[in-house]
């Protein structure tokens, strides 16, 4: 039964946690780069999306923050794919917590990042509707291979 347009959404089903998505393409000029980790958990509090950037403070790759325009477009590829699939509106509240991140100085650029919360977007909907795990989402991903750990677990 679809949802009236003021009706609370009902939560993410469950978390979906250990989210990797990467975004590389190096053949085009400028190319894409972007790695990103990040959970998914249902939202309580009345609204339908929200975002939380708990990213360390530096990204060790090139060790700078990540740029505020990459994390708003990342934030904004999430929510309008949510909405997609769920026809105009989310199917979840959904609460996306962006843990860590890659960019490079080159390659990188908004778009690279909103195309790489699209696909993480729809990972996180497909491990919840197929009940399994995430695995690696995006361009040049290759979902067989383990997730490898975020950077800032390395450093």
């Amino acid at each position: 039964m679809p949802l009236s347009p003021g009706s609370p959404l009902p939560p993410l089903p469950r978390p979906v946690t250990g989210v990797f998505v990467t975004n590389v393409m190096w053949t085009a000029c400028p190319g894409y780069y972007a790695l990103v980790w990040l959970d998914a958990e249902p939202t309580h509090n009345g609204t339908d999306f929200e975002f939380v950037d708990a990213l360390p403070p530096t990204c060790p790759h090139p060790d700078e923050p990540l740029p505020a325009v990459f994390r708003q477009y990342f934030a904004q590829g999430v929510r309008e794919t949510l909405e997609a699939r769920g026809r105009g509106r989310s199917p979840y509240a959904t609460r996306i917590v962006l843990r860590d991140a890659v960019w490079d100085e080159v390659n990188s650029n908004p778009w690279s990042f909103e195309v790489a919360a699209r696909h993480a977007a729809r990972e996180i909907l497909d491990c919840v509707w197929e009940e399994r795990g995430p695995r690696r989402a995006g361009r040049n991903a290759k979902p067989d291979r383990p997730v490898p750990p975020m950077p800032s677990a390395r450093a």
